[in-house]
């Protein structure tokens, strides 16, 4: 893969503790691109998210985590073919993937994908207790089917965890109980700076 000359900086987190606010809000700040699901950009040109949903609903019930895993590293693959010269912030890329299918028969996948792709600039960890998890889906939508994975707020944690040793790379965790998204924000900003990746 051509070499990547934009800066990435990829939210993960929970489903709940906010990663799409504080991405659009972050994307904005920063004047750097949102992107949100990029397989839905190559299923479903017209930009809606049909044909992606029906293809990843699929692909989410399936019990094979070599497959998933290959499934949600095609997403990481084309989000670089396409976006790899541009300054964007992305909600969930290799973390995310790897929580749910990082197994040992497809660590050899994780392997590959981040020795072909690298890894983000940054990635920042949105952590939250599984109490604001479930204030936060229960105000988004109370019927949200997200609301049975706050149950697995420690498996989650510990996946992310495992990730980090398995694959050292920048990352800062936030946790984000009694923070507003304005000040999630800010500290991403300000760890960037001091980090180099951005100036001013």
């Amino acid at each position: 893969m051509a070499e990547r000359k934009g800066i990435h900086i990829a939210v993960e987190g929970m489903d709940g503790v906010g990663k799409s606010t504080v991405c659009d809000l972050l994307s904005k700040k920063l004047g750097f691109k949102n992107i949100d699901k990029p397989l839905r950009y190559l299923f479903d040109p017209n930009g809606d998210y049909e044909e992606y949903i029906r293809i990843r609903d699929k692909v989410n019930v399936h019990p094979d985590r070599v497959f998933t895993s290959m499934f949600y590293g095609l997403s990481s693959a084309y989000l670089y073919a396409e976006h790899g010269n541009e300054n964007i912030v992305t909600d969930r890329h290799l973390v995310s993937n790897f929580i749910w299918s990082g197994e040992p028969e497809s660590y050899p996948i994780f392997d590959t994908l981040v020795k072909t792709l690298g890894q983000p600039d940054m990635t920042v960890i949105l952590r939250a207790s599984q109490d604001t998890i479930l204030e936060r889906l229960n105000l988004r939508d109370a019927a949200d089917s997200d609301i049975p994975k706050a149950a697995k707020t420690d498996f989650v944690y510990s996946k992310i965890d495992l990730f980090f040793e398995r694959y050292p790379m920048p990352h800062i965790v936030i946790d984000t109980d009694g923070l507003s998204p304005e000040r999630i924000c800010d500290i991403i900003i300000e760890s960037l700076r001091t980090e180099g990746i951005i100036s001013g």
